[in-house]
């Protein structure tokens, strides 16, 4: 999954629109989005640079780790598949 792909399915997921998306993909982009300090970190970026509340920014965090591991475990399942 590329970035754009990424910021697609988070759009998708959480209803924002693509723009602020693409603040929140930056924002995860800065940090190694698995720890817990910095899922702290993160949740904080979020809410001064997307304009989040502490519960949408959780909100979109989880959803964030959700798309990525899930890619993750695809393609531990299928490494071959859609190597563009």
């Amino acid at each position: 999954m590329n970035k754009t792909e990424f910021i697609k399915e988070l759009s998708k997921q959480t209803g924002y629109d693509e723009e602020k998306c693409t603040l929140i993909n930056n924002v995860i982009e800065n940090h190694f989005i698995f720890g817990k300090r910095n899922k702290d970190k993160i949740i904080q970026d979020l809410q001064v640079n997307s304009n989040l509340s502490e519960d949408n920014a959780e909100n979109v965090y989880d959803i964030a780790i959700k798309i990525i591991t899930s890619e993750i475990k695809n393609k531990l399942k299928h490494p071959f598949k859609n190597q563009d």
